[in-house]
């Protein structure tokens, strides 16, 4: 079976790494990094659909700049699941509505890397929108998954070299213990360039 994830993420870290003299002099700031805190819709067969905590850590790379575009190519690393007293119900015991009568398990923790590419469009130097498309490599207790995911994103600079960001991701792994998996988290954050 041809596994269409592992081109996606090969031709997003060739773009990020080799095309790095293709950046105009326009560009001051080509890389950035970003870390961003949120939550999760989840969606998936016989899990329990109550929503996750998310963390991401990214670093990106701006290449092909052509006045206010650029595309961009951008490895990070996802977390989906339980931190704490985020993403868990505390008092949620049991849900029952298997055709067995027992408790449906919980959605899984979901972590691993990511590598994406995109647009960026920046309309003012203290502003950029991103909206990106790629693939994971995921860790789903314990199995290596793979995924399509995308995003979209904005920043604010209220520093030149510091920034507020806020933007959601979609990630679909198509198969896992015969269901698929959905998830949308939505996070808040900082980019640093």
């Amino acid at each position: 079976m041809f596994s269409w994830y592992r081109p996606t993420l090969t031709l997003g870290f060739t773009l990020g790494v080799a095309s790095f003299h293709n950046a105009s002099a326009q560009v001051a700031d080509r890389w950035s990094a970003d870390i961003a805190l949120g939550g999760a819709a989840v969606k998936g067969g016989d899990f329990l659909n109550n929503g996750r905590a998310a963390a991401r850590l990214s670093a990106a790379d701006r290449v092909l700049q052509r006045g206010r575009f650029a595309m961009y190519a951008e490895a990070g690393y996802d977390w989906l699941g339980r931190f704490g007293l985020l993403g868990a119900d505390p008092d949620l015991t049991c849900v029952v509505d298997t055709p067995g009568g027992s408790c449906r398990p919980p959605y899984p923790d979901v972590t691993g890397p990511s590598l994406s590419i995109g647009l960026v469009y920046a309309p003012v130097t203290r502003v950029e929108t991103r909206i990106g498309v790629g693939g994971a490599a995921y860790s789903v207790d314990g199995t290596r998954v793979g995924a399509a995911v995308g995003q979209v994103d904005a920043a604010v600079f209220p520093a030149a070299h510091l920034g507020l960001i806020l933007g959601a991701r979609f990630a679909a792994i198509p198969r896992y213990r015969h269901n698929r998996l959905t998830m949308l988290p939505v996070l808040f954050g900082l980019r640093v360039r």
